[in-house]
């Protein structure tokens, strides 16, 4: 062969690599502050799985995102407090917290000098939709795997959430949630 046809063989599959789909599996580990008129509470759910699909783009290459964040698995370490979490997000009709990343270019993901990135994330929750735009920062990356944090607030009317309540109403929940997730990935396909 010559190196002509050498040169052009190496170069198409150069060009067909640059353009495969890449996916990549992982988990997130999920912490959650709530605020009520008498005291902050701490949640988690941890190890939730997820998939991420990164392809080539016109402007760069775009990055979404799947995964459900099992609803049962949300605890705050209180029984009585749990059980009533659960049922706000109505947790034997949805069983899921269902999470979409809509395709994202990668320079808004992490767009360099040590600015923070930025991710739409898509919640489904108790059957209601809704968008919130998280912050990415600690962003570790190598080619074959990568880790990074997403901080973001959720607002329990914009997703038709009755807070609990306790004392006749006198204790109740306040709207806003704030989500700390911590995100670790593997490229498929490599050992």
């Amino acid at each position: 062969m010559s190196s002509s046809k050498l040169s052009l063989f190496l170069f198409l599959g150069l060009c067909l690599l640059a353009r495969a789909d890449e996916t990549w599996t992982g988990a997130s580990d999920v912490k959650f502050r709530g605020y009520s008129t008498l005291h902050d509470f701490d949640g988690a759910v941890n190890q939730v799985p997820l998939k991420v699909t990164v392809k080539p783009g016109s402007n760069g290459r775009m990055v979404s995102a799947t995964s459900n964040a099992p609803v049962k698995e949300m605890t705050t370490a209180n029984d009585k407090r749990d059980a009533d979490m659960w049922s706000m997000f109505q947790q034997t009709k949805y069983r899921f917290i269902k999470v979409e990343v809509p395709p994202t270019s990668e320079q808004t993901l992490r767009p360099g000098g040590g600015k923070p990135g930025t991710m739409p994330v898509t919640l489904t929750i108790a059957g209601n939709s809704g968008t919130v735009n998280a912050v990415v920062t600690n962003v570790v990356e190598s080619a074959t795997q990568c880790s990074f944090d997403l901080a973001f607030q959720v607002s329990l009317k914009a997703f038709n959430l009755d807070p609990p309540k306790a004392a006749a109403g006198l204790v109740k929940v306040k709207d806003g949630v704030d989500v700390h997730v911590h995100v670790a990935l593997k490229k498929d396909g490599v050992k």
